[in-house]
C-alpha cells in the first residue's frame, strides 16, 4: 500500500488505456515510476486468497541527522519492491532538517501525477537499542507512508506461532514515518531467518531488529460496499539528468565512439617507468629518465660541449646586457635548487653514463626576457640524450574529442608547477 492513489474507478475495474510516461517529461528533478495494482473482490467463502490479515516488514527504529544527536522513534518500512526511501514531512520537521525542494512523477497503471516533495540527505537509521547507525543516502518526502497500523507486528500475534517465540519485537507509540528501498541492502541485510511453518508467517533478524511477513489471522480491511481489498506496488527510481544523457548519446552516437590509438611496446613501457620511479622529494614529484635501454652506455662529449660554451663565452663577452640577464637567469635557477653543481668524482667516470648537455639563451619576442634552453637534441658521434629516451605515448585529446566533449568534466587550475631535474645514474 505505497504511494497510490486513492481515486480508483468505483467498480474496482483496472484500466487499460492509461496514458503512459512522456519520457520528455519537462518537471525538474527526479522522475520516480510507482506502478500499483488495486483489486477488489468480493467476501466469498471459496477462497482464502486475500482474507487473512497479512503483516508487513515493519520495525521500530531511531533516525536523527548524521551531524545531530537527537533521534526520533519511529516506525520504518522495509519494502523491497522500492529502489527509493521516503519519510513523512512531519519526521523532516521533528528532526529539524531541511531539504532541497523538488518534483517527483507518480505514476500508476491508470494514473501519472507530478508531486512536490523535498530531497533530503544526512539522514541514519538504527534499531531501539543498538548504538550502530545506518546512513541514507537521499529521502524523499511524503505527507504520509501509506501503510495501515494493522500491518504492524505486534508480539501479542506470534503468540498463536510457537516456533517464533525467539521472536522479539519492541512496541513504541508511533506511526510508521520511513519507507526504506532497496537502495540501502544493510538495512534489509539478513542476520538470521526463521522459516515459515503450517503457512504461517517467517521472521528475519535485520541490522534494524527482527521483522515478521506473512498471514497472522483474519483480516477486516474491506470498503464499504463489503468487498476485499488487495494492492500491489512497486516503485522505481529514474533521475531525470540520466534520461537527459541517454537522449544527448542517441543524438550524438559518435560520443561513444573514442578516438585513442593503441600503446605500442614502447609507450607501454614508458608508462610503466614512470610509474615505478615515481616519488616524491621536498615536494616535488620525480622520476627517472626513460631510457630505451637498461644497459647505457654514452660516449664522452666533453669536446663537443667544450666547443659549444666557448662559442656562448665569446658571446657572452660582446653583449653585456645578454651577459647580465644570462647570469641573473642561471643564478636563479641555482638558488631555487632547479640545477646543482656535479660533484668533482663524477666529472671522471668511464661507465658510460656521464654526458654533458649544452645550452644557450633565447629572447622571448614581446617581453623581451631571456630563457635558457638546454640543447637535449645536441649530437656527438651520431649519439643525442633525446635519441636515448623513450618518446612516450600522445596523450593530447583529439580535436573531435575537444569540440563534443568539452563539458564532460570540470575545469580546475593546477596549484603548483612541479621541476624536477634529469639525472644520469
Amino acid at each position: 500500500m505505497l504511494l497510490h492513489f486513492e481515486n480508483w474507478p468505483p467498480d474496482g475495474a483496472i484500466d487499460t488505456k492509461a496514458p503512459a510516461v512522456a519520457t520528455n517529461n519537462t518537471s525538474c528533478g527526479t522522475a520516480i515510476q510507482a506502478n500499483s495494482v488495486t483489486v477488489t473482490r468480493p467476501p466469498t467463502d471459496q477462497t482464502e486468497a486475500g482474507n487473512t490479515d497479512h503483516k508487513l516488514a515493519i520495525v521500530p527504529v531511531r533516525v536523527k541527522a548524521t551531524k545531530g544527536s537527537h533521534s526520533i522513534e519511529t516506525y520504518a518500512f522495509l519494502d523491497p519492491g522500492s529502489s527509493a526511501t521516503f519519510c513523512t514531512e512531519k519526521l523532516m520537521e521533528e528532526l529539524s532538517v531541511r531539504g532541497r525542494k523538488t518534483e517527483i512523477l507518480l505514476q500508476t497503471m491508470c494514473y501519472e501525477k507530478t508531486v512536490k516533495t523535498f530531497k533530503l540527505c544526512g539522514l541514519e537509521v538504527g534499531s531501539l537499542e543498538g548504538n550502530e547507525f545506518i546512513e541514507l543516502p537521499e529521502v524523499f518526502t511524503q505527507q504520509a507512508i501509506p501503510v495501515s497500523d494493522q500491518n504492524i507486528p505486534r508480539e501479542e500475534d506470534l503468540k498463536q506461532w510457537p516456533y517464533l517465540n525467539e521472536v522479539k519485537l519492541n512496541s513504541i507509540k508511533a506511526d510508521v514515518s520511513l519507507l526504506i528501498g532497496v537502495n540501502i541492502p544493510k538495512a534489509m541485510e539478513p542476520l538470521k531467518v526463521i522459516n515459515s511453518q503450517d503457512n504461517g508467517p517467517y521472521a528475519v533478524l535485520t541490522h534494524l531488529g527482527w521483522i515478521v511477513n506473512g498471514p497472522l489471522g483474519i483480516s477486516s480491511h474491506v470498503d464499504k460496499h463489503g468487498r476485499q481489498q488487495v494492492t500491489t506496488n512497486r516503485i522505481s527510481v529514474a533521475r531525470l539528468e540520466d534520461l537527459l544523457i541517454q537522449q544527448y548519446n542517441q543524438d550524438f552516437p559518435e560520443l561513444t565512439y573514442e578516438e585513442k590509438a593503441e600503446h605500442s611496446f614502447e609507450d607501454k613501457r614508458f608508462l610503466q617507468i614512470m610509474k615505478e620511479s615515481l616519488k616524491k622529494r621536498d615536494g616535488h614529484y620525480e622520476i627517472r629518465l626513460p631510457f630505451r635501454k637498461d644497459e647505457l652506455c654514452m660516449p664522452n662529449n666533453r669536446q663537443m660541449a667544450e666547443q659549444r660554451a666557448y662559442s656562448l663565452k665569446k658571446r657572452l663577452e660582446k653583449d653585456e646586457d645578454f651577459k647580465n640577464d644570462y647570469m641573473c637567469f642561471m643564478n636563479d635557477v641555482l638558488a631555487k635548487g632547479h640545477a646543482e653543481m656535479v660533484p668533482e668524482e663524477q666529472l671522471h667516470r668511464t661507465d658510460g653514463r656521464l654526458w654533458y648537455i649544452p645550452h644557450h639563451g633565447v629572447y622571448h619576442k614581446r617581453k623581451k626576457t631571456i630563457r635558457v634552453v638546454f640543447d637535449c637534441t645536441s649530437s656527438y658521434r651520431g649519439t643525442s640524450l633525446n635519441t636515448e629516451l623513450l618518446q612516450g605515448p600522445d596523450l593530447t585529446n583529439t580535436l573531435l574529442g575537444v569540440l563534443l566533449k568539452f563539458r564532460q568534466e570540470p575545469v580546475r587550475a593546477v596549484p603548483n608547477t612541479i621541476f624536477w631535474a634529469p639525472e644520469l645514474r
